[in-house]
Formats: C-alpha cells, sequence, structure tokens
C-alpha cells in the first residue's frame, strides 16, 4: 500500500493512499457513494510503536512493519498475544487477529494473554488463550502465571473458562482463583485440554549445593476433561527425574523464588502418550498413561535416540511437536531459543528431526529443518514458536522478540514482521490459521462532517459534506457494506452497495441526511445491521 505523510505537532499520522471504491449513481446520478480504508496509523510516542486508529472503533493494534519477497504464502490469518516488555512499548496489551497485509480483524479484551490460538473443540472451531493472575513472561514471576484458558465460539461469545484448582502451593504472598499455566493450553480430540501448573515444594538440593529442604517449582502436565473440569492425568517431573539434570544455574531458594530446575513450557498428547518439553534440562520426554517415561531426546548428546546429526544441538528450547508419525518414524520440531540471557547473539532456529521409532542408537536423528534469517537473525532468549503451515511453509514467532516470520519449505525467509520496538514487545506464540467468525454484536458506525480536502472529495464531490465509517470487530466474511439513508429513522432508502475496505471502511454520504444505517453483506446476504446513526 503507498502512504501519504503529513506531519502534526503531536507527532506523525500515515494515511492510506486513496483506494475508491465503485461509485453508485443514487437517484439518476445526483449523489455517488465512495469508499476507502478508513485507518490511520499514528505514532505519537517515542516509548511506543506505531499503531492503527479508527473512527469506528477504539481498538488500537500495533501497525505491522512487514517485509516480503512475492513467492508463496499461506493462507490464514496471524495470531498475536501482544503484551509489552517493559512498562511501555505497545499501545495495547490485547490478543490481536491481522491479514499479513496488516489489517485487524479483531481485538480481543485488554490485558496480558498466552498462546492465542484457533483450535477444535470436538467439531466446533474455536479461539483460546490464557488470562490470569501471574506475570506471563516478565516480572518478579518471569515466566510463569497461575490463571484460566478462556475458549470463545466463532462469535466471539466467551463458552468456557477452563479454571483448574489443583490444590497446589504457591509461592510466599502469590494468589490466585486458577491453577493453569501460561504455556500450554492444547485441545485434544478426546475432550480433554492439556494445560502446565508450577507447584511450590520442597526438595532435596544437595547434588547442587543447596540444602537438603530446599524450594522448588514442580512443573506439572495436565490433562483436564473439559465437560467435568476435574484433571484426568498429571505428571510431576519431580517424582521421575533427578535434579541435578538440570542445565539451570543454582543460585539459593526460598519459598518467595523456588528454584525452576525443570521449567515445563509444552505438552502435547500422542495417541495414549504425552509429549513433555522441559526447557531447562534441554529435553523433551515421552510419558505414557502411567507416567513412565518410555523416551527423551536430548538437546545435547540425542538421549534415548543416539548421536544428534553433525553441527545439530538445541537448548533452552519451547514449543516441541510431534507429528506425521507411522510405525518406524516421526518428526519432531522445536522453536530452539539456544540461549537464555538476552546479552547473547546465538540466532534462535526452526529445527525439525526425523525419529527412528522405536529409538535405536544405530538409526540416529536426521535433520530435516534448521531455519533462521542469515540475512536478519533474531536472538530470542525466551518463548516462541515453531508453526508448519499447510502449504508447507512454516510460521517462526520469536517470543520474547517482537517478530515473525514465514520461511518457504526450503527456509528462505518469504514475509517478515516486526510488531514493536526491539526487548520492547512480545507475543509468547504466534500462529497463521484460518478462521472464520460471524460476530454476536453489531457492525459499529459513525457519521461525521467531511473535512475539505479528504481522500474522498475528488471522488465524491461537493455534494457530499458527511462521512460513514463502519467496522465489525471480529467479522471475517464481510464481502460489501450496504448503506441506507434518509431524513429520519423512518424514511431510510436504499443508497447503494460498498466494497470493505480493511477493517474499517470510510465512504461518502450525500448533502441532506439526517440519519444511516449499515447492513453486512456475506455471500449476498445481509447479516446483521448497525444501529440507525443519527445526524
Amino acid at each position: 500500500m503507498h502512504y501519504l505523510l503529513s506531519t502534526f505537532a503531536a507527532g506523525w499520522l500515515i494515511a492510506p493512499a486513496l483506494v475508491l471504491g465503485h461509485s453508485i449513481g443514487i437517484r439518476s446520478g445526483r449523489a455517488t457513494l465512495c469508499a476507502t480504508n478508513g485507518r490511520q496509523v499514528t505514532h505519537n510516542d517515542s516509548n511506543i510503536w506505531p499503531w492503527q486508529t479508527y473512527q469506528s472503533s477504539n481498538i488500537t493494534p500495533p501497525y505491522l512493519t512487514i517485509n516480503r519477497t512475492g513467492e508463496d504464502l499461506a493462507s490464514g490469518l496471524l495470531f498475536i498475544g501482544q503484551e509489552n516488555d517493559q512498562s511501555t512499548g505497545v499501545k495495547q496489551v490485547s490478543p490481536f487477529i491481522l491479514t499479513d497485509d496488516n489489517e485487524l480483524v479483531w481485538g480481543g479484551p485488554e490485558g496480558d494473554s498466552s498462546n492465542f490460538r484457533q483450535q477444535y473443540w470436538g467439531d466446533q472451531s474455536v479461539i483460546t488463550f490464557w488470562v490470569g493472575t501471574g506475570k506471563a513472561a516478565y516480572g518478579a514471576d518471569a515466566g510463569r502465571g497461575w490463571g484460566e484458558v478462556q475458549i470463545y465460539d466463532d462469535q466471539y461469545n466467551l463458552i468456557k473458562s477452563v479454571c483448574p484448582q489443583l490444590n497446589l502451593t504457591m509461592p510466599t504472598d502469590t494468589t490466585t482463583d486458577c491453577d493453569a499455566d501460561v504455556h500450554e493450553s492444547f485441545i485434544t480430540e478426546d475432550n480433554t485440554i492439556l494445560v502446565t501448573a508450577y507447584n511450590t515444594t520442597q526438595a532435596d538440593l544437595t547434588s547442587l549445593g543447596g540444602p537438603k529442604d530446599g524450594w522448588v517449582y514442580d512443573s506439572i502436565a495436565v490433562e483436564i476433561d473439559l465437560e467435568t473440569n476435574e484433571p484426568v492425568f498429571i505428571w510431576s517431573p519431580l517424582a521421575h527425574l533427578e535434579i541435578n539434570a538440570t542445565h539451570e544455574e543454582y543460585s539459593g531458594s526460598n519459598q518467595t523464588d523456588p528454584f525452576d530446575w525443570f521449567h515445563i513450557n509444552s505438552v502435547q498428547k500422542w495417541n495414549d502418550h504425552y509429549l513433555i518439553n522441559s526447557r531447562h534440562l534441554w529435553r523433551t520426554y515421552l510419558v505414557n498413561r502411567q507416567g513412565e517415561i518410555v523416551w527423551y531426546i536430548d538437546g545435547e548428546n540425542g538421549g534415548t535416540f543416539g548421536s544428534l546429526p553433525n553441527d545439530v544441538t538445541f537448548s533452552w528450547q519451547h514449543m516441541a511437536r510431534i507429528r506425521n508419525v507411522s510405525s518406524t518414524q516421526a518428526l519432531i520440531s522445536w522453536f530452539a531459543n539456544d540461549l537464555d540471557t538476552a546479552t547473547s547473539t546465538v540466532p534462535s532456529k526452526g529445527l525439525t528431526l526425523r525419529l527412528t521409532l522405536p529409538p535405536s542408537p544405530e538409526h540416529p536423528p536426521e535433520l530435516v529443518t534448521n531455519f533462521y534469517d542469515h540475512q536478519y537473525p533474531v536472538s530470542s532468549a525466551a518463548e516462541g514458536s515453531f508453526f508448519p503451515l499447510p502449504n508447507g511453509n512454516t510460521l517462526m514467532g520469536y517470543g520474547d522478540e517482537p517478530y515473525i516470520k514465514e520461511y518457504g519449505p526450503s527456509g528462505d525467509v518469504r514475509w517478515s514482521a516486526q510488531f514493536a520496538g526491539y526487548n520492547l514487545g512480545q507475543s509468547y506464540r504466534a500462529y497463521k490459521q484460518e478462521w472464520h467468525a460471524t460476530p454476536s454484536t453489531q457492525p459499529n458506525l459513525v457519521v461525521s462532517k467531511a473535512t475539505t480536502g479528504d481522500d474522498l472529495e475528488q471522488c465524491a464531490g461537493k455534494s457530499s459534506t458527511l462521512r460513514g465509517y463502519v467496522s465489525w470487530n471480529g467479522a471475517t466474511d464481510v464481502e460489501k457494506y450496504r448503506v441506507y439513508a434518509g431524513s429520519d429513522a423512518n424514511s431510510l432508502k436504499l443508497l447503494g452497495d460498498i466494497d470493505k475496505k480493511g477493517f474499517e471502511t470510510k465512504f461518502s454520504i450525500p448533502k441532506g441526511i439526517k440519519a444511516v444505517e449499515v447492513a453486512a453483506i456475506q455471500a449476498g446476504n445481509i447479516i446483521r445491521k448497525s444501529e440507525i446513526v443519527h445526524v
């Protein structure tokens, strides 16, 4: 899109260059309707990344800086759970759905969220994210949280809150109503949801030079029945593993600040087994229903599977996922951070290995992908996602660094975006997914006087003195808006149809109109109408 740059005393603002809708003659050509994108992009605070604004909505999503090569991209919408990395950085902390050409689709409730994505609950397409009382990724409880997983239907109605009650022990002075942690919220085909949770407990730390009754986090994997809300599986690493296998440096602990030796950050169900990832052990475990470890893969030495491919290791990794499973092999992937400090410049990578099943050191893992941007590498000390796409591409979200990149099958960067300043914004994971929704709310309509020389004047002419602004937060399949107007609510007449132009469509209204109503058109049918706005 091309832009016209104007400077104001308060900062700067970018207005979209005019993209006209088709003109529609009204009553033998006495009036016309013209339309363009109503979005404005503003930046009047040097501490905050540029954001999008609208007349018909108070949502302020980030304005992505996008680079693309023109190579084929996967279809779908972007899901990010935008957060501040510090006290400032982004205009609005919320989950957002955006197109890959920078248009807002949906802005969710304000506040920290984690692992925002589309999933299926049975046959129902839903969106899910974690909200809670713990610090999702920064502050005193860095990397942990306590809260609930919210599930919304395709009308954006909250249809379920998963609020585990696990009788956990909290760190000193920490309270919560719900016990789900920020890291996982994976709905299974068995009408269950996988979550993580952090329990504070005492353990023997003498092997690390600590006390026999030291304090640790036991970060557990939990499967919850979505009908009964009861846990049906709980796995504790403390009950199965030695604490001194950790790579996290021990420097003391107490109940206020327990030692996080394992740090669970992803769980996936595979048949009747669970794939459980440990950031601090640099390992991913396969566990059966009885809690027994069937095998594990280690980022240093390969673990049960034998030596890793030459020059390939992984550490501090996130989002372990297994797929393409047969009786003899499977693919396993991670977002391999390969660092745990923001001062490191090691590039984070999207790693995929082909595993032989059952594990055999005689048939070690084979390298499939080791993606990173060679021209503009990103080093992410925490969080992150590696998400294969249906067309063979892969979307990588860089966690606590505000970047998202889509890679082609051979590892070429085809699309990249930045949504906040370096070290000033984050999204725990990023997804690109198909999502279709019709909100239960009405489209929002605002009507105001036209300003002299605005971007519709050339098309609309002097006879149009009003401008309409319409948006419908979350609508994915609206094609057009049908505009009705008159001297009052009882005399509304059809003015015509205008093509939808991004999240907000700005359109011209003829002189003398006193009441306006807009209807959203989808597949040729009226889906929902706005309220009647009196001018």
